[in-house]
């Protein structure tokens, strides 16, 4: 895991010096499609009956996507974590009234900051993508180990993309992932409540992730599918 963060800081970094504060820096080609996976990410609260809740962003880069909850009809708490630091100190330049840590999601959880844990949903948008010189096997470790601590810090749910492997091209630096795979793991380690969309014009899926708890509480005429 120390070896893919090193690889990723790397990476990042470099961006961040050539492009400043833009999409480009976090590995995206312009503000449109960033903002096509902000609209969709956000989607992850379509079960939301509160006004008022949390959001975490692992891998949060120059926090772009807090500039585009700040349009969102509720309000929302966002903090947000990286491996960069770079990235960190000029969000909280940015930002002072939210929260920024630095944090590797794919340490054991008992190492990972506490105000990191617990809040209502956690997303995360691109961490996957860019896998590198890192092999297959290290790639999806770090993958899965991430998804699975989301999902138990999370109350509600989270929100995750990956590059599709039904693509017409392929670069042997990027992950892509099948969504019949992704789909089987979520439901075997995570929660049975899980959506995958794949309807937008980009190579990619996003996937959702609830706590049964929290359906439950959403659909209160259905108890019957639902544990005791």
């Amino acid at each position: 895991m120390d070896k893919i963060a090193k690889s990723q800081k790397k990476f990042y970094l470099n961006k961040f010096q050539q492009y400043g504060d833009s999409p480009q820096s976090v590995s995206w080609n312009d503000k449109k499609t960033q903002y096509l996976r902000f609209q969709k990410i956000a989607e992850l609260f379509k079960y939301e009956h509160s006004n008022q809740f949390s959001v975490h962003e692992i891998g949060c880069g120059l926090a772009h996507f807090k500039e585009f909850l700040n349009e969102y009809p509720a309000s929302i708490s966002y903090s947000g974590s990286d491996i960069v630091e770079d990235f960190i100190q000029m969000n909280k330049t940015k930002f002072p009234e939210c929260s920024f840590f630095v944090e590797n999601i794919s340490h054991d959880l008992k190492s990972i900051n506490a105000s990191v844990k617990g809040h209502d949903y956690y997303c995360l948008n691109g961490t996957f993508h860019t896998k590198e010189q890192n092999s297959i096997e290290d790639w999806k470790k770090f993958v899965f180990k991430s998804v699975k601590n989301m999902f138990i810090m999370a109350k509600k749910g989270i929100c995750i993309n990956f590059l599709t492997s039904y693509s017409d091209f392929s670069d042997t630096n990027l992950y892509y992932a099948d969504p019949r795979q992704i789909l089987n793991w979520c439901v075997t380690n995570c929660s049975r409540f899980v959506s995958i969309n794949h309807d937008i014009p980009l190579y990619e899926f996003f996937v959702y992730i609830y706590k049964e708890n929290f359906i439950k509480e959403t659909f209160p005429d259905f108890p019957k599918y639902f544990k005791d």
